[in-house]
């Protein structure tokens, strides 16, 4: 279904250090008042990622779904600041949330990143990925905590879409392993690393339009090889 109007927009600003970006506007527009219908076949997927957007709609796309093995959400400061009882209602619904540093913070009111993961596990989910731009990720569980760095570049051309990159890496890399646990969900924050190193080096799609899998293969060793490191 195609309705007339303007899509959803949103406009910021990143200064001198790009890991954080001011928000400057949200428009809704069409999105305001979407309702989505999944298309035959999708209420047997097994992994299912709710991309940012409206906590109600997105529980509304979950419920159609009941069969998944995995649900991933993630959000932004816009519906923290806007429809706190509807996030933290399909919070509470979802397997693992994706969340950057400042939102985070945001949610559980608290500047400790520790102590905001455990607020936030609180409210249901098993895990809580917190993105770190380019200081990497980590994924915090009730037993568990798992840091890995951003691979390392000389140039970021534009952050925009790293999070969305990263989303499509860890859950490309769970579904094509068909397996969930600990081990592949520390591989698959991995994937989700690489992949978003690539999207920053260029604007839009342009970078994800031309990576190959060797590409992928080869920083994926290489971050391995850069926190390799031996005890005593």
């Amino acid at each position: 279904m195609v309705r007339e109007g303007r899509t959803f927009r949103w406009s910021g600003r990143y200064d001198y250090d790009l890991n954080m970006v001011e928000t400057l506007e949200t428009q809704l527009n069409t999105f305001a008042d979407f309702r989505p219908v999944l298309p035959d076949g999708y209420a047997e997927s097994k992994f299912v990622f709710l991309a940012n957007g409206d906590p109600d709609i997105q529980l509304e796309v979950l419920q159609q779904v009941p069969k998944a093995r995995l649900r991933v959400m993630d959000t932004m400061d816009y519906w923290i600041q806007n429809k706190p009882e509807s996030l933290v209602r399909t919070i509470g619904q979802v397997d693992i949330l994706l969340m950057n540093e400042a939102e985070a913070r945001m949610l559980a009111e608290t500047p400790s990143l520790l102590a905001a993961a455990r607020r936030i596990l609180r409210l249901g989910p098993k895990g809580v990925i917190i993105k770190k731009g380019e200081y990497g990720a980590v994924m915090f569980t009730d037993f568990d905590y798992f840091a890995v760095p951003a691979y390392p570049l000389d140039e970021v051309r534009d952050p925009t879409g790293a999070g969305d990159s990263f989303a499509g890496g860890f859950l490309g890399y769970l579904a094509r392993a068909n397996r969930v646990n600990l081990d592949t969900m520390r591989r698959a924050v991995v994937m989700g690393t690489v992949v978003a190193s690539f999207t920053v080096e260029d604007f839009s799609l342009s970078r994800l339009e031309k990576v190959t899998p060797e590409e992928i293969r080869l920083r994926t060793e290489e971050l391995r090889e850069f926190t390799r490191f031996v005890v005593d």
